[in-house]
This record gives C-alpha cells, structure tokens and sequence, in this order.
C-alpha cells in the first residue's frame, strides 16, 4: 500500500489564512476611522495610509485565500504581522509616545496564536524586538524598563503559544495521515472485495455454461428407453449434478450478498402449504437414514404472509439439509408460529435434531464463510462451509436473525425469526398458489442465439421434444441476418445468450428493437439465456430491451413457464 503524501505539509488550512485576513482587515479599517477621527497631529495621515495599505492587503488576502497554495499560506501570515508590527512602530517614531508598544504586546502574542512555523515566528518576534530598541535608542523614550519587562512577558506567553500551536498541528497532521491510511486501507478492502466477488462470479459463469450441457444432456437420456442398470447410472449423475449445483449456487449467492446484489422478493403464500412441501421434499433423504422428520404450527392464527419464499426455502433447506446430515438416529422436530411484533408479524422457526452436536468452542465460527465446527467435518460431511454463513445473512436481510443451541452427542437446535407481512399489508404482491402449471408441448417457432455447440445441441433437444421448431444462429450477427432472410418464417420467440463473439446478446436484442432486423421484428419477445446469474445481469438484459431472463443451467419448469406466456 503506499500513500500519496504532499512534499510540504502544513497545519494552515485555506480557512486559517482567510480567517486571520478578515481579523485583520476590520482590524486596521477601525484603527484608519480612529485615525480619521481622533488624531490632531500632523502625523495622522502617514498613519492613516499605513493602517489603509495594511487593511487592503488584508482585504485582497482573505478574497485569494483558496487560490494561494498552502505554502505560502505561513509566510502570507508573517507578512500581515509584520505590517501591523510595522504601522505600531511608525506610530511610535512619529508620536514619540512609548504607550504606542502596547500594540507591539498584542503582535508578539498573536505571532505565537497564529504562527506554526518556527522560523517565521522567529522573524515576527525579532523584527517588533529590534524596531522597539532603534526606537528607543533613537529618542531615547521614558518608562523603557516597564515595557521592556512587557514585551518580555508577552514574548514568553507568545512562546508558549506558539508550542501549542505547533502541537496542535502536528496533531492534525497525524490525523490527516492516519485518516489517509485509514481511506487507503478501505478502498483497498473493498477492491479487493469487488475482485473476490467478481472471480466468484466469473467462475460461476464459467463453471454453469458446461453444466448446462452436463444436467441437460442427463434430462434428454433420462428421457430415453433406459434399462433398470441405465436408468440406476443416469439418476446417480442426475444426484451428483444436482449436488455441484447446490455448491456453485452457495458461491453464487455468498458473492450476491457481498456484492449488495442480492434483492428480498414479497409474494403472498400459505405458510402450511409452504412447510409441507418443504418436509415431503426432506422425507426422502431423512427416510434413507432411517429418520423421522415432523412438523408442527404452534399456531395457525396467521397462515398467509407474504415474503421471499424462495429465501425462505433456502433456509430452511440449509438448516434441514444439515440436520439430517449430521444425525445418525432419531431424527428432526420442525416448530414454527407467526407473533405480532411492533405493527409487523415475526416468523419464528424451530429445527431440532438428535444428531452429533456441536461444541460450544465451535459455536462462534459456525456462521462464518467457509468454516465448520471441525476439519473432520469436512473430511467426514462434505460442504463448502457457506452454506450456515448464508443462512445467517439471508435472515438478516430478511430482518431477522438465527442462533444455535447445542450439547455434544446430544443435537442441536437452529432458532432463527424472519419478518413478513400480512395479505392486508401489500396489495401489490403476487401470489404463487395463482401460477398454472405450464403444458409441456407448445407449438411455437423459436430462434435459439446460442454459440456453444453443446448448448445448441441440448437446447434443441430440449425444445425439439416440447414440440417447438427451432432455429439455430450461432451469434448475434447471425441472428439478426435469419431474421432478414427473404421470406423469413415468422419466429414467436428467441432465446438470446448474451456472451457470443462478433455480436452479443446486448447489443444484438439493441438492434432488433431499433428495427435493424426488420420493423416487423422490432416487437418480438426476446429471452436472456445467460449462465451469468447475477441480478446486475439481469437488470442489464432488461435494459438492453429483453423481456425476460433464465439461467444456465436451464431449469426445465423455468423454461416451459416462459414458453407458456407466448
């Protein structure tokens, strides 16, 4: 890390330089009126235009302040002490009156209050010294001992002054450089904080494009006449997929949360219906080790809330994933209710198991990324260690939050509380119980914008066996020269992919919709089809003029749910 540190640094701000040149101006504006005013003797018109040169330099100093650089801020400040020593002097020599030192008395102590630099406090201090003694000297004045003791004086309390005037410098300087440092140190946090999100990121992109034709290469044979053996081998790659699945989108979703991308949905559903889905998805894996799973509603006085209920899901699939696990026998008690709390309702959840437990020295890393009670956990268990650290930040979003009780060979139990809201409280909210399940032929022309091979073939494959004529281009340019074709067919949808050489999917959905695929195209429904999953990609593909958004690797229900709007 290195910071930039200027040559010179001072402790004059622009506002200390313009602040003592606004003193001065009034100060010596006063002194030319009582000037004007008061004096009789012949001598008044000198003074009168040495207290106006002061008061106008004075004047243009505090107008230039923000333009003059800080290093000649100091010496611009010597030059006003020394002509207000400078006008004291002379009104001394021409009135011959040593009273005129008591405003030397106030130079010397204002040179220790405004001055910093030793060297031009030094110079104001002399130059009052000297002029006072060629003075004296000169008319050889009464009472010299009294001021000579004065000035003495107020040179001591200008020292002192002058030190903490240097001390207070020298501490705002320190605070500027730790305040630099500490600026430093963050921006480099964060960049390297936006690297890390963004190679997770890249890397899930990377890793979802050749799933996409693993998992749909395994849909299409699994759709295939299978022996028992076969279909036994395709359901364990399916399994497998599956699980590399889960572990990318854990690292999708841990970059999301760190990148603030990772947006809160509110749809209406049944929170019943919601955690009786959720445990028939569980009953299998707790049914293969031997384990009941159960759940029960304390209370049914709120069933429909609204919420994320896929963040929801994925909560409750992390802690009951989890739990089943690390349990070898007895098995999961599942408990929830819904409490009224400050004008909002909280969902509080429950998820007890009999499993291995976890040490209470183990407790306070549970939650952070990439971490597990134990290394044997990870040896014996698997997992990525993200998968409680997002459950912990999903919570928190969703302005809850989660803890965990646990006794070693005895089980654990998770208590997290999330907010919802009542059906009342949104009238805007969706409800998912609405959604008809899509039918699973269409009869539809479909242009596929996609340039991996593989994707093609399993894409084709996919929609071939829904009934859908495809059409294949292999990039932006392509697609946008089928659709200028002579007696083109008319196509009711395309599946763009966004990441293709010559033209991408961006700026190509930007030229159909400017009309330079036809004006009878400019209108037709354009689909991202991206293995960036990021909701920045979305908003991205939305504003290049798409009208919807799927992922790779394709979900199949996504894909049919899509295809049944056109």
């Amino acid at each position: 890390m290195t910071l930039s540190v200027p040559k010179q640094i001072s402790g004059e701000d622009h506002g200390h330089l313009k602040r003592i040149a606004i003193v001065v101006c009034i100060l010596f504006s006063f002194l030319t009126v009582s000037h004007l005013l008061l004096l009789t003797e012949t001598f008044k018109w000198p003074l009168i235009a040495c207290s106006s040169i002061v008061a106008a330099m004075s004047l243009v100093l505090s107008r230039t302040a923000t333009a003059i650089p800080m290093r000649w801020h100091s010496p611009c400040i010597l030059l006003m002490l020394i002509a207000g020593a400078t006008n004291s002097l002379v009104h001394i020599w021409l009135s011959q009156t040593p009273e005129q030192a008591t405003n030397i008395v106030l130079v010397l102590i204002a040179s220790g209050i405004v001055l910093s630099n030793r060297a031009h406090w030094l110079t104001s201090i002399v130059f009052s010294w000297v002029g006072w003694f060629i003075i004296n000297l000169a008319f050889d004045l009464p009472m010299v001992m009294h001021f000579f003791f004065a000035l003495m004086m107020s040179t001591l309390l200008s020292w002192f002054a002058h030190l903490a005037r240097q001390k207070l410098v020298s501490k705002q300087i320190e605070l500027l450089l730790e305040r630099d440092v500490a600026v430093a140190h963050e921006r480099e946090a964060n960049a390297a904080n936006e690297a890390k999100s963004a190679f997770l990121a890249n890397m899930s992109h990377e890793i979802r494009t050749p799933m996409n034709g693993v998992i749909g290469m395994i849909e299409v044979l699994s759709r295939t006449p299978l022996t028992d053996s076969q279909a036994k081998l395709i359901s364990t790659a399916q399994r497998s997929a599956d699980s590399l699945m889960f572990i990318i989108n854990d690292i999708l979703d841990f970059s999301k949360i760190e990148a603030g991308e990772l947006a809160i949905e509110h749809v209406e559903f049944d929170l019943n219906q919601f955690v009786t889905n959720l445990v028939q998805e569980q009953a299998y894996h707790a049914k293969s080790k031997g384990l009941w799973l159960k759940a029960r509603a304390i209370d049914n006085k709120h069933t429909r809330v609204i919420g994320d209920h896929h963040r929801l899901k994925q909560v409750f699939n992390n802690l009951l994933s989890n739990a089943i696990k690390f349990t070898e026998n007895g098995g999961v008690n599942i408990q929830y209710n819904v409490v009224e709390k400050e004008e909002a309702l909280s969902l509080n959840v429950e998820i007890s198991d009999t499993g291995i437990g976890i040490r209470e020295s183990s407790i306070n890393q549970l939650f952070a990324p990439f971490s597990q009670a134990d290394m044997s956990t990870t040896r014996k268990f698997g997992g990525t260690g993200l998968g409680l650290a997002i459950t912990k930040q999903l919570c928190e979003l969703m302005g809850g939050d989660i803890s965990v009780e646990s006794t070693p060979g005895k089980g654990s139990t998770f208590k997290f509380n999330v907010m919802v809201e009542t059906t009342s409280q949104s009238e805007e909210a969706s409800s998912i119980e609405n959604v008809e399940i899509p039918p699973s032929h269409f009869n539809l022309n479909v242009l596929l914008a996609e340039d991996n091979l593989i994707n093609q073939e399993v894409m084709v494959t996919l929609l071939s066996d829904m009934g859908v004529e495809v059409v294949v281009a292999s990039d932006g340019v392509e697609a946008i020269d089928t659709l200028l074709k002579p007696k083109a067919k008319h196509y009711d949808l395309i599946l763009m992919d966004c990441q293709m050489p010559n033209v991408d999917g961006y700026e190509a959905t930007r030229r159909i919709r400017e009309g330079r695929a036809g004006d009878e195209n400019t209108q037709i429904p354009i689909v991202a089809l991206t293995a960036n999953a990021m909701d920045r990609e979305k908003q991205k593909c939305l504003d290049a003029g798409m009208d919807e958004y799927l992922t790779k690797p394709v979900d199949l229900a996504s894909l049919k749910a899509v295809l049944a709007l056109y």
